[in-house]
């Protein structure tokens, strides 16, 4: 156990709260808290003031901690040390990265930016998860999008704006949509009409409009908010 690990776990025991419940008050996995706990997750400033608030106790800035200490105090002579197991030991031979990766999983995602074709990752970035959900979404349905043209520009929607999107294959709503039409890919408004027939907006300095039916498109996902370069 890393000594953060045992002072988070000393205090959490002082206050009466379980793992799950100090998970909870997270908004993690019980046994993210119990990794943290034993040593076996790296934990972040931006965390120890989460679980400082969470058990209303100042742990304080320790910085960021790997499994195990480096170094812990020895039982004997009180200016020895011995050492410990690191983070990546030869004999679980664990790269350091994926213990990042993992212990970062559970706080983090990594969102991927694609281009119309969603074919390949053009980009990355990384956006908090709160309840097991980003901006309020599925964690595994969002991503953004690089908008690649002007089609949008009316609704001030640019060239090289990127859109955060939501995987999606039906519309509940009117919305801007990320459609498959005609074999091509576009960033469309999309209205539902009566029937299954809808309305495809876009402005490129001249409003234009088209009606097809359901059958005509493929709705990849739901644009819901932009992001502009600047």
């Amino acid at each position: 156990m890393s000594r953060i690990g045992q002072e988070i776990n000393k205090v959490r025991l002082k206050k009466g709260k379980t793992p799950k419940q100090l998970a909870k008050a997270l908004g993690v996995s019980e046994s993210f808290v119990l990794d943290i706990e034993s040593g076996k997750k790296i934990v972040s400033d931006d965390m120890i003031g989460r679980i400082s608030k969470a058990l209303d106790f100042e742990l304080g800035p320790i910085g960021l901690f790997a499994s195990d200490d480096k170094f812990a105090p020895s039982t004997g002579n009180k200016d020895s040390v011995r050492p410990v197991k690191k983070v990546a030991s030869v004999a679980t031979n664990e790269p350091v990265q994926q213990v990042w990766d993992d212990a970062f999983g559970n706080i983090l995602k990594t969102v991927p930016v694609y281009g119309y074709k969603m074919d390949k990752i053009i980009d990355k970035k990384l956006l908090p998860i709160e309840k097991n959900k980003v901006e309020g979404y599925a964690k595994e349905k969002v991503f953004y999008l690089n908008i690649e043209d002007t089609d949008m520009a009316g609704f001030r929607i640019f060239k090289g704006d990127r859109a955060f999107g939501v995987l999606e294959n039906q519309i509940d709503k009117d919305g801007i949509f990320l459609i498959e039409y005609n074999g091509e890919r576009a960033v469309r408004q999309v209205k539902k009409l009566q029937g299954d027939k809808l309305l495809l907006v876009y402005n490129r300095g001249t409003l234009i409009t088209e009606t097809v039916s359901t059958k005509e498109i493929k709705i990849v996902a739901r644009l819901v908010k932009l992001e502009v370069i600047l």
